[in-house]
């Protein structure tokens, strides 16, 4: 259990007391570079990694498999998929540590370049502070966009804070309680495609008030996303990811 927020430099900078939490479903392929390059990148520095695979088809299991042999603290668990909080939340319920930390497999947290954003973490969690929130870029091809330190909390004390997900990354905490997220100054990188293949999976994926392909194809019709036209296009890989490590 993380006691206070003062560590040996020489500590191996895994963040003690703290589960990578991800839900995936076809992300062989994706512009941050896939499911390898996303457990290769981030598993190493959590004392646990949960991802749960709501349905994939093209593979992305298989290679969690694989995976699984390799890194020890790598659990991987199955669920249909029913939606972003139904799923999101049970995969919070498989979460035996104190923190949980919430990225999605096209986020990267970098160790090497631009900055160690890990080492970042790890001197700045504090066993009093609940919740804790990041910088977050979106990268894409051409153009970056501008932080936006307003992003949801990502690491918090799930089982303290009654944990509840009510519509896709947006969290309510049971708790009123809390404090609102402490700042951490650190990066979470969403590696995106051009504007055009963004912008079509948004209008597919992401519309408010109306039904959208999501709705139809995905949840009602059961079918994953490999399966639906434009995936290859949404997927596509970013090359500026070869710019951070």
């Amino acid at each position: 259990m993380v006691t206070n927020n003062n560590f040996e430099k020489n500590e191996k900078m895994t963040l003690p007391d703290v589960s990578l939490c991800a839900i995936v479903r076809d992300e062989k392929i994706n512009p941050a570079g896939g499911i390898e390059r996303f457990v290769e990148s981030h598993v190493p520095f959590v004392e646990e990694a949960v991802i749960i695979d709501t349905g994939s088809l093209d593979g992305t299991r298989e290679i969690l498999e694989e995976l699984q042999s390799k890194y020890k603290n790598l659990k991987v668990f199955d669920h249909k998929f029913n939606g972003f909080v139904e799923s999101r939340n049970y995969s919070l319920s498989k979460v035996n540590t104190e923190y949980t930390l919430i990225l999605d497999a096209d986020e990267l947290i970098t160790n090497k370049k631009p900055k160690n954003e890990w080492e970042k973490i790890k001197y700045s969690l504090n066993s009093n502070i609940d919740c804790y929130r990041f910088e977050f870029e979106n990268v894409s091809p051409s153009i970056r966009e501008e932080f936006r330190s307003y992003w949801p909390d990502r690491l918090f004390k799930a089982k303290k804070t009654k944990f509840g997900f009510v519509g896709g990354d947006q969290q309510i905490w049971e708790n009123h309680d809390l404090e609102a997220g402490n700042f951490i100054n650190a990066t979470i990188r969403h590696f995106i495609t051009d504007f055009k293949s963004f912008i079509i999976k948004r209008e597919n994926f992401y519309q408010n008030g109306i039904r959208s392909i999501f709705e139809d194809e995905i949840i009602h019709k059961d079918l994953a996303p490999s399966q639906i036209p434009g995936f290859a296009e949404w997927k596509e890989y970013n090359p500026k990811r070869d710019f951070y490590e």
